[in-house]
């Protein structure tokens, strides 16, 4: 369990504004949900668009003004460079702010976890958080998602399981992108992670990607040479994407499961299972072993600095009653 960060820590601007801006950056990702899997459909209706858009442009300049002030309170241990390239990303992408590392901090707030410093065991807490709700969401939307890979029931043919396909869509979507930004930051390597989990990096991007193709594609030079030979159509992403939805859902629903409590007996344990288990406790008893060693060497040099944690230092000279 990772340990929580002393409030006292935190500055005061920032401790308020971690939870309103975390529900900023889910309401834009809901925004940008809306927009993936609403433009790209004939039936979208220019009042509907535009109300997306209009939400969309009415919340980035908060995340632009944010990011600023930041870079400019950044934390004395974290470098301008590192601080511009956070402020950067929630700019060009404002749902990553709810995994942030914030400059000012050098850690991130999470709802329920409260302000905590990234890295494997933050990672491992959230894979355990993130288990349960993608195994619900596999039993519930499979069916859905399996009805339109196989093609057996159209969306035209039935209104009704069109608005249960794009509401089921929206969900796992929003699920995923959430995961992802959250997850990302969280790791010791962003690099690393996304490597690792480059099915994720589909599932979330393929969609967007999809949306530009299909509407901007006449006014970015960029993206019509990505469309030479329709190699990256609309057409040939929705399917990449379907497919990697698919493939991506099942792949959660398992590793959720096997994060359930008790599912080693019904696996069995093995040497190799077992020294891995070690491996990470001993890479979490080694990173809480490091922050002890920093905090105790703060607490040295304020010993050092006659500047005592508590109380007023005792009187020289003064005798006993």
């Amino acid at each position: 369990m990772t340990a929580a960060v002393e409030p006292e820590t935190i500055p005061r601007p920032e401790a308020r504004l971690a939870p309103v801006m975390f529900a900023l950056a889910f309401a834009y990702l809901l925004v940008l949900a809306g927009v993936v899997h609403r433009a790209p459909r004939p039936d979208a209706t220019p009042a509907e668009l535009d109300l997306m858009f209009g939400a969309a442009a009415a919340l980035w300049p908060v995340f632009v003004i944010e990011a600023g002030v930041a870079v400019v309170r950044r934390a004395p241990g974290v470098s301008r460079r590192a601080a511009v390239s956070r402020a950067v990303l929630v700019v060009l992408l404002p749902p990553m702010r709810m995994g942030w590392v914030h400059p000012a901090t050098d850690r991130v707030w999470l709802p329920r976890l409260g302000w905590r410093r990234p890295g494997r065991d933050l990672l491992r807490s959230l894979d355990k958080a993130f288990g349960g709700p993608m195994l619900a969401f596999a039993f519930l939307i499979l069916p859905v998602l399996g009805l339109e890979y196989v093609h057996l029931v159209r969306a035209d043919d039935s209104p009704a399981f069109a608005l249960a396909r794009d509401v089921g869509v929206a969900v796992i979507w929003v699920a995923f992108a959430l995961e992802f930004a959250v997850k990302v930051q969280a790791a010791p390597s962003a690099l690393g992670y996304m490597r690792d989990r480059w099915l994720d990096l589909a599932i979330v991007a393929l969609p967007m990607l999809e949306v530009a193709l299909t509407r901007w594609v006449d006014a970015a030079p960029l993206l019509r040479l990505l469309r030479l030979g329709r190699a990256l159509g609309p057409e040939q992403l929705g399917a990449m994407s379907r497919a990697y939805r698919m493939r991506g859902l099942l792949t959660k629903g398992w590793h959720a499961f096997l994060l359930l409590e008790g599912v080693a007996r019904v696996t069995g344990d093995s040497p190799a299972k077992r020294l891995r288990t070690l491996e990470g406790q001993i890479a979490e008893l080694e990173e809480q072993l490091a922050e002890l060693r920093a905090q105790a060497d703060e607490l040295r040099k304020r010993i050092a600095a006659k500047a005592p944690l508590g109380g007023q230092p005792a009187e020289r000279g003064a005798s006993a009653p």
